[in-house]
């Protein structure tokens, strides 16, 4: 098979690449409308603490005692309801507190919270309200903290749907919603891989020496060679590599760097999924994986182990012109020598 052919130009923007890759910026989620629908009675602001809101009618104790006669006029039919929308971009986690007070029982008044996603609605709270069948007593729920996490819905739009239902006896209900947030982790995400060989490496097909140079392929078979005849056995773990699936490996490499010690909540699924690739493709705390136009994508290294004694390896690779320029950091690496 012929081999793979860089141009300098291709290289020259593989290099660019690497270099806006690693300057990429992590995009946050945002919010884009507040809106507010229903019989209406919904107010809200934003401070530094984020934004807040009371969604319902809340002016006028109920006047008629406990499970008294309607109050006319006092409160609306229906659900009063505030809408956050959001733009999720690269994930995070939206926060916020929420209680409900209220005259009425919550077999006839209640607070739903829910968050309308592409595929489909989720209920965070559902039907919130005063325990039992008695109404016309004051009672105030606890101020209740909750987060969602937005991860899952990256680059998607999603609305947080406050709604207080009102039945129109007069017993008013309403409900609190405050500082809602949205908080980002400040790495960015993983870059998509899109060259299909890089994915097909990325999958587990990891092992290419046919793009070798011909010098690395005629010592990689001396040295297959000199291993057998000593009664050893050798373990090829990579040769070539497609440029974007070692900017790939320098990526995880920085981005652990970036995030083990990170514990924020907005971080958790992206260092879970770091930590997994870090893992899968065996990286060393010890070396950086070398740039995408480094000597693995130009055919021109090799990692190998060998179940002779180390030395023993170490001078028949040397016989094939093959030696580690790593030895400490990355004693895996062997590229050709003449």
């Amino acid at each position: 098979m012929a081999q793979r052919a860089w141009s300098a130009g291709v290289l020259c923007v593989l290099v660019l690449c690497a270099a806006a890759s690693a300057q990429q910026q992590a995009k946050p989620a945002v919010i884009t409308s507040v809106t507010q629908g229903g019989v209406g009675y919904v107010t809200n602001s934003t401070d530094t603490s984020g934004l807040s809101g009371e969604i319902g009618r809340w002016d006028t104790p109920y006047p008629n005692g406990a499970d008294g006669l309607p109050a006319p006029g006092l409160e609306p039919t229906g659900a009063s309801i505030l809408n956050v929308d959001v733009d999720v971009n690269d994930g995070g986690i939206a926060s916020f507190s929420y209680k409900l007070k209220t005259w009425d029982a919550g077999i006839w008044d209640w607070y739903d919270i829910s968050v309308q996603t592409p595929n489909g609605p989720v209920s965070l709270v559902n039907h919130l309200g005063k325990p039992g069948n008695d109404y016309g007593t004051y009672f105030e729920s606890a101020q209740i903290p909750l987060s969602f996490n937005l991860t899952p819905y990256k680059n998607q739009h999603v609305t947080f749907i406050f709604s207080v239902q009102q039945d129109g006896w007069g017993d008013q209900t309403a409900g609190d919603v405050s500082g809602f947030a949205l908080r980002a982790c400040q790495v960015s995400p993983l870059m998509q891989l899109t060259d299909p060989l890089a994915i097909d490496f990325e999958n587990g097909n990891t092992i290419d020496t046919v793009d070798l140079v011909p010098n690395m392929q005629t010592a990689l078979g001396c040295l297959q060679t000199a291993v057998s005849d000593a009664q050893g056995s050798l373990q090829l773990n990579s040769a070539y590599r497609p440029s974007q699936y070692q900017q790939h490996l320098r990526e995880v490499w920085d981005k652990w760097r970036l995030l083990r010690d990170r514990r924020e909540p907005e971080c958790a699924d992206l260092r879970t999924q770091v930590q997994q690739e870090y893992a899968k493709h065996g990286l060393l705390d010890t070396q950086r994986p070398a740039s995408p136009n480094g000597p693995h994508t130009q055919g021109l290294a090799i990692d190998v182990r060998s179940s002779l004694p180390l030395q023993q390896f170490l001078d028949l690779a040397n016989q094939c012109h093959l030696y580690r320029p790593l030895p400490a950091a990355d004693p895996v690496h062997f590229i050709y020598q003449q």
